[in-house]
């Protein structure tokens, strides 16, 4: 078995002091950050404006979302279509 050189990243293999460099280089953030309160919802909460639901909604996968929230959100990204088509669709005719 060969030995690791300092900045040999090529590899499969990634020594614990490379693995620990890239982790540092990259910003992954620690287990306390990465699941902090803000990042985990409450389990009666709509997942688009994670307010707490009054007329919940659940899809077939088990995701709970408010029916005024989706509405609202259909009705915004109809709109942000339609501008789009609109200003800069390029067709001809």
């Amino acid at each position: 078995m060969t030995r690791h050189g300092k900045n040999c990243t090529a590899g499969a293999v990634y020594s614990y002091h490379e693995g620990g460099g890239d982790t540092a280089a990259s910003g992954y953030g620690t287990q306390r950050v990465r699941l902090g309160r803000d990042a985990i919802k409450d389990f009666d909460c709509c997942c688009l404006s994670l307010q707490p639901c009054r007329d919940p909604v659940v899809t077939p996968d088990g995701f709970l979302y408010e029916r005024e929230a989706i509405v609202a959100y259909l009705l915004h990204q109809k709109t942000k279509i339609a501008r789009e088509t609109k200003g800069g669709s390029g067709h001809c005719g």
